[in-house]
């Protein structure tokens, strides 16, 4: 996956959404809107592993949702970062694989 090219096709989206429903992304939006998906993403986990009341799904309709909502959490990230002009792909390279290069890892991310 591109993330960059990802971001482009997530953001065309969201500019749909918030067009349809009238929404205005506001820098404190995307923040917000992380936050929100995040919950439905916490929410999808507790039922998943059946740790909530019985709303009469499949294992297969649960483990669907939990997939949706760890989509709608990355792509909430995408958007969040897009606005505030961070380049995701530099940052991931610069916090998290300059781990893969090294043979003694002193302290993780």
């Amino acid at each position: 996956m591109n993330l960059e090219e990802t971001g482009a096709a997530v953001e065309s989206v969201s500019q749909i959404y918030a067009a349809k429903f009238g929404i205005d992304r506001t820098d404190v939006w995307f923040l917000l809107k992380l936050q929100e998906e995040l919950g439905e993403l916490t929410q999808a986990f507790v039922n998943l592993k059946g740790m909530s009341k019985d709303r009469g799904q499949t294992d297969a309709d649960k483990r669907t949702a939990f997939a949706h909502e760890c989509a709608d959490v990355v792509a909430h990230v995408l958007l969040l970062a897009r606005n505030e002009g961070v380049n995701l792909e530099a940052a991931i390279e610069d916090k998290w694989l300059r781990w893969a290069d090294s043979s003694a890892v002193t302290s993780a991310p």
